[in-house]
């Protein structure tokens, strides 16, 4: 049972949301020491994590059909971490095409049922300001995506959708939305019954790559 804590959270995405668009702006012209942006970018992730994931255990509401971050914004935010914490840049280009059109997404669109619970709503919109906090960083500090790069992430995709698929197939889970438009008001709205809302969202997020990519190859030349 959800408490009116919880349902007025929910309610309220659209104004949390613009709330945390506005810090994210002031943030984005106020960075002075970017590499201490990325620390507390790291920071934010694991309480993020801690929160959610100990939050929904000790309630004992857990659930790996629905809580396992298997959703691509959730699972670009996991190796986001990773990132950070191995000092690696390999992963970049597919974090960053996948987190500037995820993380705007995130915050104009709910994919929440109106009785979610209140950690619920705090880890979607933490975790796309955490994808939005690292795309800013990013691009402030002029990192470049290659054609290369650009495609070798579509095939990323492809091949974790892929799997994903396999997953809801043998736990009748719905990530990625494959088995049943999400919950919400989200774009899925926008299009017929399935399969035709998932190419929609599909192609919107194909789009979505584009213009990262031209956004983001502004300064690679080779």
């Amino acid at each position: 049972m959800t408490s009116s804590i919880d349902t007025t959270f929910n309610y309220n995405h659209p104004l949390i949301s613009i709330v945390l668009a506005v810090y994210l702006c002031f943030l984005y012209f106020n960075m002075k020491n970017l590499n201490r942006m990325l620390s507390i970018v790291k920071i934010l992730i694991i309480f993020n994590c801690l929160i959610f994931y100990g939050s929904l255990l000790f309630m004992d509401a857990f659930d790996f059909k629905v809580h396992l971050p298997l959703h691509l914004c959730y699972l670009t935010e996991i190796f986001i971490l990773i990132s950070l914490i191995f000092k690696t840049k390999f992963l970049y280009p597919w974090l960053v095409l996948n987190g500037l059109g995820g993380g705007i997404t995130g915050f104009t669109n709910s994919n929440l049922p109106t009785d979610s619970l209140l950690v619920e709503n705090i880890h979607l919109h933490l975790s796309h300001f955490n994808l939005l906090l690292f795309v800013l960083i990013l691009y402030r500090m002029n990192f470049s995506i290659s054609k290369k790069d650009f495609y070798r992430s579509i095939i990323f995709n492809a091949i974790i959708f892929s799997l994903v698929v396999w997953f809801n197939l043998v736990f009748q889970s719905n990530y990625w939305f494959t088995a049943s438009r999400p919950p919400g008001t989200n774009l899925a709205l926008l299009f017929p019954d399935w399969p035709y809302y998932l190419y929609g969202l599909i192609i919107i997020g194909l789009s979505s790559y584009v213009l990262t990519f031209r956004l983001f190859s502004r300064n690679f030349s080779r």
